[in-house]
């Protein structure tokens, strides 16, 4: 009532009691107040017209929410005179962040080492249970071969593709997406050091990987 004052009292109204039948008042509110059964009932608290809100003012509820959480994940693959390496970046909800770098213990093309980069990212997405999950790689043959625009050429493109594939219908729903290098920094970074033997990573989640992934007696040692 205090708020219905202040928003009209800038008005000259003038207010006279409406001669009505107390059942005809009654009828008149359920008519005015009834929701239909097919919608939910929301008990709002009595406001003024400004102070009124709508649900899609107050924003989606929390499990609306919670289904759109969704992880990110930035592999990157260095492959140089000074070694090989591994880069990866996980983002997860509520700011988790992982890196992990990886040392290739044997030699590869920068190819093999993109697609070793994806792998180990796409390993530890499913360690961590991550649900709907977008991969950016800085490498247009990888992220396209595995959307299908290329083919894979040559017996070991062809098994990283196999074996990426396979990883891929045990997970969620993943999409992976080609971004420029500058949009991939930080993994493109870990995958550098990595590829120095000589680098201290500090914190950073380290290890070594003695033989390629396609390879059967592939390995991994911290």
């Amino acid at each position: 009532m205090v708020s219905w004052a202040v928003e009209l009292g800038e008005f000259d109204i003038q207010v006279r009691p409406r001669p009505a039948i107390k059942s005809q008042a009654l009828a008149d509110f359920i008519v005015e107040s009834t929701v239909p059964a097919t919608e939910p009932t929301i008990i709002e608290e009595t406001r003024g017209p400004i102070e009124q809100m709508t649900r899609e003012d107050m924003g989606p509820d929390s499990t609306e929410q919670s289904d759109e959480i969704q992880w990110t994940l930035h592999v990157d693959g260095s492959a140089g005179k000074t070694g090989h390496g591994v880069g990866v970046v996980l983002h997860g909800p509520d700011g988790f962040t992982v890196e992990y770098a990886l040392r290739l213990d044997f030699t590869a093309s920068n190819n093999e080492a993109e697609y070793e980069a994806l792998l180990a990212g796409l390993s530890l997405a499913a360690e961590l249970s991550a649900g709907k999950l977008k991969v950016y790689s800085d490498s247009q043959l990888v992220a396209n071969q595995v959307n299908g625009a290329y083919e894979a050429k040559g017996p070991r493109m062809k098994r990283y593709l196999q074996k990426v594939k396979v990883k891929l219908q045990r997970m969620g729903e993943v999409e992976v997406l080609q971004v420029p290098r500058d949009m991939n920094n930080r993994a493109d970074a870990l995958s550098k050091m990595a590829s120095e033997e000589t680098h201290d990573f500090g914190t950073e989640l380290t290890e070594i990987l003695s033989h390629p992934s396609i390879d059967e007696r592939e390995g991994l040692r911290i």
